[in-house]
């Protein structure tokens, strides 16, 4: 950077060519309007312009950087983004900026691949896409299992599809609906919040599928010591029963919600 390390002076008089850009219109790199500059900063050595204050509504006063800056015909044009200089640090106006502050906004707008990148919260909508349709689909499986596998001999309990009961509703329909809603919810949303909301949603029905089978023998009604009921056909059958009402379900499950809050939780280039 050109500008000296104890900071730019404030424009006075004629003696630069700040009186050409104070009171002009600013724009950002993509041509948007920032505001009005109202105040110049220049480098001792050079006189050249190295920060401008910008009004940009609400009265609201914004920093944005001179040093190759265009002075076109009918604005400024600055090379940074709009969304950069809304969250570009604050401070009031003064002749002289202070170091510390003039580093906050070197820092700031030099790191332009990151600090364009917009709001922490948008992610990119392709982020959790696949995790969210993959948990859509268990999230249909576990909650149907229970009505449609005695059709095939697969099952828990009655060997009559389309049966409800107390068990199957909190162990499979409930723990099926939070994670088809999480994946719903994580899928297409371009909110970083809100789909790691529907994450943990999802995450919370696969862990309740590992460990619902178990708690469930503490229940008592509907049958205290086989609460989701004998299992259905022969031995082997039995096994890919618990594995595939529950437990590989409920460990993909948790799986694939924690790859992708991971995911959510980190902020990389094209975001």
């Amino acid at each position: 950077m050109s500008t000296a390390p104890h900071g730019p002076e404030r424009s006075e008089g004629g003696r630069s060519g700040s009186e050409d850009l104070s009171g002009r219109t600013v724009v950002d790199r993509g041509g948007s309007r920032i505001g009005t500059l109202e105040q110049v900063y220049l480098a001792p050595d050079s006189g050249s312009p190295t920060w401008g204050v910008v009004r940009a509504g609400r009265n609201k006063q914004r920093f944005v950087p001179l040093h190759d800056a265009n002075p076109g015909e009918n604005a400024v044009r600055v090379s940074a983004s709009k969304r950069q200089v809304r969250s570009s640090p604050t401070a009031s106006t003064e002749p002289e900026l202070r170091p510390e502050f003039e580093g906050r906004l070197t820092e700031h707008y030099s790191g332009a691949p990151n600090t364009a990148r917009g709001s922490i919260a948008a992610v990119p909508r392709t982020r959790g896409a696949v995790s969210g349709s993959l948990l859509v689909l268990l999230g249909v499986w576990t909650a149907l299992v229970p009505f449609v596998g005695p059709y095939f001999g697969y099952g828990f309990g009655s060997g009559q599809p389309w049966v409800f009961t107390a068990d199957r509703l909190w162990l499979c329909v409930l723990p099926g609906v939070a994670i088809l809603l999480g994946g719903f919810v994580m899928g297409p949303t371009g909110n970083r919040f809100l789909a790691a909301m529907g994450g943990s949603l999802a995450l919370l029905g696969g862990a309740w599928l590992l460990v619902g089978p178990s708690l469930s023998r503490l229940w008592g009604t509907e049958g205290v010591a086989t609460a989701i009921g004998s299992p259905l056909g022969s031995p082997s059958m039995w096994v890919w029963a618990q594995l595939g009402f529950f437990f590989a379900v409920g460990a993909l499950v948790t799986a694939l919600s924690s790859f992708a809050l991971g995911r959510l939780s980190v902020r990389s280039v094209r975001d």
